[in-house]
């Protein structure tokens, strides 16, 4: 009976959980013209499942809704990297959050919620502040037409201290564990790794882009899972103290 009810608990999971991830990627997606690819939060959706559910949980949703979100979008070049990269993120990411996250260090939790006020600042700063392209870019080289937002050197400030202060009071509190938000950042290497091998060998070479573009989207990819861990934190911690999930 408890056995029916977990694996009816898993299956309710996944479903919204992929679903989350997919509204996630599709909600704002800046398209990158040097590879073809885009940013987007859906790490914030993977990275929540991690903190909140089960390893396979965050994988499913990780993998099918950021692949669903490129083939409904015009990014289906990048779907089959998608599943396979965001399948490996999430598992990796819930694995360790379950595996670390007993652990806590106060003064390192604080110092990790600075890195992500700072991380969220820089990032902006430097590569989305100004003319950026929203929406669908290139499929198989046909140009679409991309709306073009302008985005001022506050807005990141604003943004980064809000969602920065947040992610370090979730930290603080011990809501979150700073073991746990390294998990997190462990399962964006994964991504930002597996990217920039899909892009190398698959995604640029079919494009008739250089295959060495790809390293021009890791800053961008690493700066996607800075966004993802100091979403995420915020989220769970208001979640579990709500008492929707049981921190184990």
């Amino acid at each position: 009976m408890v056995a029916g009810v977990q694996e009816t608990r898993r299956i309710i999971n996944i479903v919204v959980f992929t679903v989350l991830v997919y509204s996630a990627t599709v909600a704002l997606q800046i398209y990158q013209p040097i590879t073809g690819g885009y940013f987007n939060l859906g790490e914030s959706m993977i990275y929540l499942a991690a903190l909140l559910t089960e390893p396979i949980v965050a994988a499913f949703a990780g993998g099918v809704g950021a692949a669903l979100a490129d083939i409904s979008t015009g990014y289906g070049l990048f779907a089959p990297g998608t599943l396979v990269i965001k399948f490996a993120e999430g598992y990796i990411a819930g694995y360790l959050v379950k595996r670390f996250g007993k652990i806590y260090r106060p003064f390192y939790s604080m110092l990790a919620g600075g890195f992500l006020t700072a991380g969220l600042l820089l990032f902006g700063i430097f590569f989305y502040s100004g003319e950026v392209y929203i929406g669908p870019g290139e499929w198989a080289g046909v140009p679409l037409e991309t709306p073009i937002l302008n985005i001022p050197v506050w807005a990141w400030i604003i943004i980064a201290f809000v969602i920065g202060g947040l992610a370090t009071y979730g930290l603080s509190k011990n809501i979150v564990n700073f073991s746990e938000s390294i998990a997190l950042l462990i399962g964006g290497i994964i991504m930002v790794m597996g990217y920039f091998l899909y892009e190398y060998f698959v995604s640029n070479p079919l494009t008739g882009r250089p295959p060495v573009n790809a390293v021009f989207e890791i800053p961008v990819n690493v700066g996607q899972a800075l966004v993802g861990v100091a979403v995420s934190i915020p989220v769970a911690s208001w979640l579990r103290r709500a008492g929707f999930f049981e921190k184990e």
